[in-house]
């Protein structure tokens, strides 16, 4: 643990700031560093003020057009960089005041755009939480690629920054600077007593004493976002239905706990203050940037180059038996086509066939999603009834906000463009990089905009890149600037700001049944803070009489959080008329007494008939119900259910260390897919690694390979860290004739790459994410390309033998003039 010393900045308030900062604000001026200078919105005023600028002998004036690179990280030998869209081509990108911004964007009839904040009261915002009362703690990431070759990327300069509106006008007027000495923040959560926070590394706890000052400061989990690049580290924390903390681009989870309550299964305690302990257990790998929820606790991620993935089930519903692994697969919500308003010859391979539209009106303009960022289901009020629930993504290599409608089938989601062949917001400003989402206490929905020329990190930056960003001047102004802004619908007006944290327990209650989803959370979260056991009839009463199925849920979900569970509560949702209800209280139902649990078994039979979701739940309760006709459900949902999605899995899954007593009690009214699962139970990890096979001298290849997968060379960040591929990112390296093939041909693959359509196991792939290859990496030697390769041949079943760094070195030197990735019919496919 470490702690620091209490030293911030002091409070800055609008109202109060210089006169020269007044009167650019009154002249319509971009406020980029007031000190030295202020750009004009305009072209012709922002080339003119340039120009002035670079007759001052000021040491704090931007650097030149030109930057001197270190080494393009992302340039591959001999490729075909030329530029698809001529210069002249290509409108400039000069920096924009917010209402030149805000004129800029290009909206869908009936909504509005507003701006919330702007420099300089925020900065490279990337994330943000709403605390009770409506303030913004905002994590901002201001030294995030400050020049083209990210020099002094790692100052410990990043803040969290606390703004409010205190006028009521809409519009921050105050920023405090809470912490200002973080390398690199990326996510920023209210807990008890102060807030969680990650940086660069590390997961931290930040204490918050009266007057927003700093008490102690303790690292939670040193580990939380250690390896990997900038890009590439966990991020979004987010408070799950479930009551425990989710993350982006990670397979840990988190849940606060009073100090004297059991850790849950298969949890560990990882710290403790006098406030609460923290607990850690493994999850799902899932997402890149940003984390999302909708009302039943299904997690929305993304990867970049697909827009919100979803979730069916619960997370962690079907890794339940340590026997045998299992994961929820995410399935895209919609296509990852894209409609921008202006070109887009700024992303980092748009010389690529098929990235940029060829010809015809679009000419120039981002086919597909190559950096999509924070989604949100939106969860709010303000909008119209028709986008509850839908999933919102941003685009900043794009510009834009897209919207797609989300689409439940029997085990699976799918989703639709609500505009089609346009977007709910696009801009033809280049500088627009929204980068989250957030349904805001006002009902509305909040953007993050870094407002940032680069957002390619230097470690995969291409010589094509850099030009682009020098020709438009992208690599200036960074990190002095960055914009919030709220979409909201025209016709209705803004809820007024909560006021949520001097309440008590039983004041909180009703808002667990609040039209907005920021308000059913936010309330759920501080009354399982404050434990107060007193208002457990009241939430029960809740569950028994909302005439909103969201209240219930979220209700039942409130008393796991106290540990306080109870029968009242639980035959209240299994008897309501809502699936999503039942759902969630045989989901609980294991945390009553047997004897209590054995009540409800009649109702369990009538529901293991009555419908596929609730059928499906029960399927991953029934084996841990202590109820004398577990099994006997089992049969039922086997005999209506069995041949449907996921039913199967969710059975093996609930019924760990009890696979041989089922099989043998269901005869033959087992299914062979079922059949076939309990008896993989055990054995698979007995396959799941060659390691002792090998020598030592290749065994410790393994383990340098595995550090290099799960760390550096982040390969798990597209094939996961099981080896079973992403969808929508990258095939899977288990059981893959691509690992196990002759050793060429995959150290050609891990050399130069691999794109294009091909077969893994008999299914094909064609997927838009492009495998990068290693060999004009300098960090990565030919000794690191070996280990890889000896890890991913001899783990998660494959065990197909070392490769050494001589087999890389000879290919190295035999592909040398290799200038693109390769193809599946290339290399014999």
């Amino acid at each position: 643990m470490s702690t620091s010393n209490n030293t911030k900045k002091p409070t800055i308030n609008v109202k109060q700031s210089t006169i020269h900062l007044l009167v650019c604000t009154l002249l319509g001026l971009s406020i980029v560093n007031c000190s030295t200078e202020a750009l004009h919105s305009d072209q012709s005023n922002a080339r003119a003020a340039e120009k002035s600028e670079a007759t001052k002998p000021d040491a704090t004036k931007p650097d030149a057009t030109k930057s001197t690179p270190v080494r393009n990280l992302g340039d591959r030998h001999g490729e075909d960089m030329t530029p698809p869209i001529a210069a002249e081509d290509i409108p400039p990108a000069p920096v924009l005041a917010v209402p030149q911004a805000l004129q800029s964007m290009q909206l869908q009839p009936g909504f509005v755009i507003e701006n919330v904040a702007a420099e300089p009261n925020v900065f490279s915002p990337v994330a943000m939480s709403f605390d009770g009362n409506g303030r913004m703690w905002v994590a901002e990431m201001n030294t995030f690629m400050p020049d083209l070759d990210g020099n002094n990327e790692e100052v410990p300069k990043g803040n969290i920054a606390i703004l409010e509106d205190t006028n009521g006008d809409g519009k921050v007027d105050t920023r405090n600077v809470f912490l200002n000495d973080l390398i690199l923040p990326r996510t920023v959560v209210l807990v008890k007593g102060g807030i969680l926070y990650a940086d660069q590394t590390q997961l931290v706890f930040a204490e918050v004493l009266a007057g927003d000052k700093l008490g102690i400061r303790e690292v939670v989990d040193p580990t939380y976002a250690q390896g990997g690049s900038v890009e590439h580290k966990p991020n979004a924390m987010m408070l799950g239905l479930d009551n425990w903390y989710y993350n982006a681009k990670s397979d840990r989870r988190y849940k606060i706990l009073p100090l004297d309550s059991e850790l849950p299964a298969g949890a560990e305690e990882i710290y403790r203050n006098r406030y609460w302990k923290m607990a850690s257990a493994s999850t799902e790998y899932r997402g890149q940037w940003g984390m999302s929820m909708d009302d039943y606790g299904r997690l929305f991620h993304t990867w970049n180059s697909a827009p919100a993935q979803g979730e069916y089930l619960r997370p962690n519903s079907l890794n339940k038996n340590p026997g045998l692994v299992q994961e929820i697969k995410a399935q895209s919500i919609g296509g990852n086509q894209i409609y921008p308003a202006r070109i887009n010859p700024g992303v980092n391979r748009a010389y690529l066939p098929e990235t940029l539209v060829a010809d015809g009106p679009n000419k120039g303009k981002l086919i597909n999603f190559t950096a999509a960022s924070g989604s949100v289901v939106y969860r709010g009020d303000q909008f119209p009834a028709e986008f509850y629930g839908v999933a919102f993504t941003p685009e900043p290599a794009a510009n834009l906000l897209s919207v797609r409608r989300i689409i439940e089938e029997r085990g699976q989601f799918r989703g639709e463009e609500i505009y089609p062949h346009s977007e709910i917001l696009a801009s033809t400003d280049e500088r627009f990089r929204p980068v989250n989402l957030y349904t805001a206490p006002d009902g509305s929905l909040y953007i993050l905009d870094m407002y940032h020329g680069v957002i390619q990190h230097k470690e995969y930056l291409t010589s094509y890149l850099r030009e682009q960003a020098e020709n438009r001047q992208l690599h200036k102004y960074n990190s002095t600037l960055g914009r919030i802004y709220r979409l909201r619908w025209a016709d209705k007006p803004l809820a007024p700001k909560p006021q949520l944290e001097d309440k008590t327990a039983a004041q909180l209650v009703p808002y667990l049944a609040h039209a907005n989803g920021w308000y059913r959370d936010t309330a759920r979260r501080l009354i399982i803070q404050q434990n107060d056991k007193s208002v457990v009839a009241g939430i029960t009463r809740l569950v028994q009489q909302a005439l909103d199925h969201r209240a219930q849920i979220n209700a039942l979900w409130t008393l796991e959080g106290l540990n306080a569970v109870n029968a009242q509560s639980i035959s209240a949702g299994l008897n309501t008329a809502h699936p999503k209800v039942q759902i969630s209280a045989i989901a609980l139902l294991p945390h009553l007494p047997k004897a209590e649990q054995q009540v409800f078994a009649p109702r369990l039979a009538e529901l293991a008939k009555s419908d596929y979701e609730v059928a499906l739940q029960l399927a991953l309760s029934a084996g841990k119900l202590k109820i004398d006709s577990c099994f006997e459900l089992i049969k039922t949902l086997l005999a209506n259910y069995g041949d449907q999605p996921l039913i199967n899995q969710a059975i093996v899954s609930g019924s760990a260390g009890r696979e041989q007593e089922l099989k043998t009690f269901l005869g033959a009214a087992a299914s062979q897919e079922l059949t076939a699962l309990l008896d993989l139970v055990g054995k698979q990890k007995i396959i799941e690694s060659n390691f002792n096979n090998l020598v030592t001298q290749e065994q410790n290849q393994y383990y340098r390979g595995q550090a290099l997968f799960d760390g550096r060379a982040a390969c798990f960040g597209c094939h996961g860290k099981q080896g079973q591929g992403m969808d929508g990112m990258a095939p899977p390296l288990a059981n893959s004739e691509w690992v196990t093939g002759t050793p060429e041909r995959l150290i050609k693959i891990l050399l130069h790459g691999l794109h294009g359509p091909l077969t893994v196991n008999g299914v094909d792939y064609n997927l838009p994410m492009m495998m990068p290859g290693l060999a004009t990496n300098p960090s990565v030697s030919d000794q690191d390309t070996a280990d890889i390769a000896t890890y991913i041949r001899n783990n998660w079943g494959n065990a197909a033998g070392a490769i050494s760094a001589d087999n890389v070195s000879k290919l190295r030197a035999q592909t040398a003039n290799r200038t693109q990735p390769y193809t599946a019919s290339e290399l014999g496919q």
